[in-house]
């Protein structure tokens, strides 16, 4: 970008909060918005401009990164008299770095259009430990020069950059991804409540897992603690990822597919949420595999 970035970040949850700080630590200059006021403490004390109001964040700033929860939370910041499109941000850049539907993205690249606003579809690969060191893969649709000019603002936050196409691929693909992830979670639970159900220590999956050069993966490292332990702070949030199996599930049958395993895993994680676990880790699905599930099918 010839001018400058000026980044306002809307959406300080997990993940946004630890994005945000590191395009702090990548030397950037940055403004900061989010719903409930109190997440925003820290980084007024480091000195960034916090946003009343998402329109008057986009007023301070040229380029806008949303990292939110949902499609319902995406119009509360970008519609409606205080949102970022009623602030004159034609001419400037819109990052979406949240999970929504490939519809919406569409929708939303069309609507960037008819406000002159360049659009970068964005999502992200990775949890909370990935986005506190800043090892994420960015998911990029869109304009493929406009991508490349933003370049040094997303690697503040990830590792890598995978072009995906014009919008709505970056969406697209990190759907495609997250089944891949909802997949593992799923495999790894079962495969723990088995181990227990034979009398042998799910320990062992592990260390065999550990030996094996085809199936030593990062993310079961991640997720070993949380199955052996029974514990599940959140680092993707169960409910963040049975929202995005319904949207993959959605746009599947709309192209006439089935998605047969994925929607066995959306049923599992949906009882797992009905038990209130929802704002756990997604690998809690292992405590409803273990107790009231296989009683209420």
């Amino acid at each position: 970008m010839s001018i400058p970035p000026r980044i306002g970040f809307i959406g300080l949850g997990i993940m946004g909060r630890a994005m945000a700080e590191n395009l702090l630590k990548g030397g950037f200059n940055v403004s900061v918005y989010n719903r409930d006021r109190a997440k925003t403490a820290a980084f007024a004390r480091k000195g960034c401009a916090v946003g009343v109001t998402p329109g008057e964040l986009a007023k301070m700033c040229n380029v806008i990164i949303t990292m939110v929860s949902d499609p319902a939370a995406m119009d509360a910041v970008l519609e409606g008299p205080t949102g970022v499109f009623a602030s004159g941000f034609d001419g400037n850049t819109l990052i979406n770095m949240s999970t929504v539907s490939v519809a919406y993205a569409e929708n939303l690249k069309k609507r960037c259009f008819m406000e002159r606003v360049r659009f970068i579809d964005c999502p992200v690969s990775g949890s909370k430990p990935l986005a506190e060191n800043a090892t994420l893969i960015l998911l990029a649709g869109g304009e493929e020069k406009v991508v490349k000019e933003a370049e040094k603002i997303l690697l503040a936050m990830g590792k890598s950059v995978v072009y995906a196409g014009p919008a709505p691929a970056g969406t697209a693909l990190k759907l495609c991804m997250n089944l891949i992830v909802a997949g593992l979670t799923s495999a790894l639970a079962e495969s723990a409540i088995l181990a227990e159900r034979l009398g042998i220590d799910p320990k062992l999956i592990f260390s065999a897992l550990n030996e094996s050069p085809a199936l030593n993966c990062g993310y079961f490292k991640m997720k070993e603690h949380n199955i052996l332990d029974k514990d599940f702070p959140p680092a993707f949030p169960l409910k963040h990822m049975l929202k995005d199996a319904r949207f993959m599930l959605k746009e599947a049958a709309g192209r006439g597919q089935r998605l047969p395993v994925t929607e066995a895993i959306e049923s599992l994680m949906a009882a797992a949420s009905r038990n209130g676990d929802g704002d756990r880790d997604l690998s809690v699905i292992m405590k409803t595999l273990a107790n009231d599930y296989k009683k209420s099918n």
